[in-house]
């Protein structure tokens, strides 16, 4: 028996907006926490100032090892973001019963 149901399934859709939601709230920040450590009060504000106070190997590869991270961080949020996204379409979509 192939029947197929058409209408939207209620708890899915509404599971799917919020996670998709929380993705981008962790994209947001992610992105401020990238801004505030690349601009005056990071290790960038700290190198190019008038007298520089840290060490520039030691900043470079505190730099490197934040931008690794922030990195990764953006890349879940995106995939938190993009299962959202499935769990919407998915919950759209025509189900059999």
């Amino acid at each position: 028996m192939n029947n197929v149901r058409s209408e939207s399934d209620q708890s899915g859709r509404w599971l799917g907006l919020a996670v998709f939601l929380f993705g981008i709230l962790f994209l947001v920040i992610v992105f401020t926490l990238a801004y505030r450590d690349l601009t005056g009060a990071g290790v960038i504000g700290q190198l190019t100032g008038s007298a520089p106070s840290v060490d520039a190997g030691e900043a470079l590869r505190t730099l490197a090892l934040k931008g690794v991270l922030l990195f990764l961080m953006a890349y879940v949020g995106s995939a938190v973001a993009g299962r959202g996204i499935g769990l919407y379409s998915a919950s759209r979509a025509p189900h059999e019963q």
